[in-house]
């Protein structure tokens, strides 16, 4: 026996804040990921952290399946690793629990991202729930650049006072750039302001940021073939934000292998 499942992590969020008096965030999905593998070929736990040992420890697998966990997903900068492992690990555990309960029992070890639900949504980090679907235009390249250090994700998750008055069922990008300045107040970020008016110049369709990490998303148009010029005009001219990658949006989900 052998089930291998991969979850998406995150380049931050597209919105983080308050939605009717409850804690919301937008996830944003991209094509980096946790994998998990649960099988009987060979013994013991690999890869995982205290959070998903606190996950292993509600699944009560057999003693005789080993697990392994492998990322793509670097730590504390607010990329939706622990999301990711959670959710990789409980799926792979068990195909037949849904998303909802699966977000439901990460909410229980610590605010969640919901990269695992199908496509974007509107979630309630804190219970789980699921509130929406949103549509997006397109599937955009992200470039995500990085402030440096890590952040204890505990400490600043959800910290976000951004007040949503009203939540289309489109993605709504001034939204996003809204929710990316209200959160300096938070977390702040320096020249945030500036990085979003030059990229936006030079053709990004919008900016967003890890509410509690220290990435930033600048996105473009998946057609867009001088993408990676502007990728480096963006470095040189802010030379104290590191490029780490170029990827893409793509559908939230479990991705598995049977």
């Amino acid at each position: 026996m052998r089930r291998t499942v991969k979850v998406p992590g995150s380049c931050g969020e597209f919105v983080q804040g308050f939605f009717r008096g409850a804690p919301i965030l937008i996830t944003c999905p991209i094509e980096k990921f946790t994998t998990v593998t649960i099988s009987d070929e060979f013994n013991g736990v690999a890869g995982l952290g205290e959070k998903s040992l606190a996950m292993l420890r509600k699944l009560h697998l057999p003693k005789n399946l080993g697990v392994r966990l492998t990322t793509e997903l670097p730590r504390g900068k607010g990329m939706a690793s622990s999301s990711a492992d959670l959710a990789a690990l409980a799926k792979a555990a068990d195909f037949d629990l849904s998303a909802e309960k699966i977000s439901e029992m990460a909410s229980s070890i610590e605010p969640t991202d919901g990269t695992f639900f199908s496509g974007v949504v509107a979630m309630n980090p804190v219970t789980g729930k699921l509130i929406k679907n949103i549509r997006v235009a397109e599937k955009y390249a992200v470039a995500i650049f990085d402030y440096g250090g890590e952040i204890d994700t505990l400490k600043f998750n959800r910290r976000s006072n951004f007040q949503i008055s009203s939540l289309d069922e489109n993605l709504n990008l001034e939204m996003v750039e809204k929710s990316a300045l209200a959160n300096q107040e938070i977390l702040y970020k320096p020249n945030l302001r500036e990085i979003i008016s030059f990229a936006k110049k030079i053709g990004a369709v919008t900016v967003n940021v890890a509410h509690s990490g220290t990435v930033i998303g600048i996105f473009f148009h998946a057609g867009d073939l001088n993408i990676d010029a502007k990728i480096a005009e963006i470095a040189a001219r802010f030379d104290f934000v590191k490029f780490m990658m170029k990827t893409r949006l793509i559908d939230g989900g479990f991705y598995a292998e049977i």
